[in-house]
């Protein structure tokens, strides 16, 4: 009883969408060159998104009579959405070349959203730089796991 109990854990979290059923799938895929730690993707994101943090205050607090920031807000808020889009696609539904798809519309996002930033202030837009970088690599890892699988 004990050992049926214990083994349909790891099971009922993969149902429910847990780490579990993340992780084992994840591990499960032929990855590509330069592929960092999963210990790795937490950092890098804990980082980007305090940046990107900044650089929405940067630009929400802006005086908006000297510089029209609504729409750039609106457009935000869009590429989070993508964002938020890639990892259901990626890890929830294991769609991997419709997340990557979606990778590439949110890398076109982000380079209106850096240029945009440059006519209200340069400051978000540097802000912003890392976060484009990292979707252009992310971009690559999820093609390269398409590619292989």
């Amino acid at each position: 009883m004990r050992a049926s109990a214990a083994s349909a854990r790891p099971e009922a979290r993969r149902r429910r969408g847990g780490v579990a059923g993340v992780s084992s799938w994840y591990a499960t895929l032929a990855k590509p060159a330069l592929t960092p730690s999963d210990s790795v993707f937490l950092l890098v994101w804990l980082v980007l998104y305090a940046l990107m943090a900044t650089a929405l205050a940067i630009i929400w607090t802006r005086d908006s009579e000297k510089h029209p920031t609504e729409g750039w807000v609106r457009f935000y808020f869009v590429q989070l959405l993508f964002n938020a889009a890639w990892t259901m696609f990626f890890f929830g539904l294991h769609a991997v070349f419709t997340a990557f798809i979606d990778i590439l519309v949110l890398g076109f996002i982000l380079l209106c959203l850096v240029a945009g930033a440059c006519e209200i202030d340069r400051r978000a837009a540097y802000l912003l730089l890392p976060y484009l970088a990292w979707v252009i690599f992310a971009a690559y890892l999820n093609f390269g796991i398409w590619w292989l699988n």
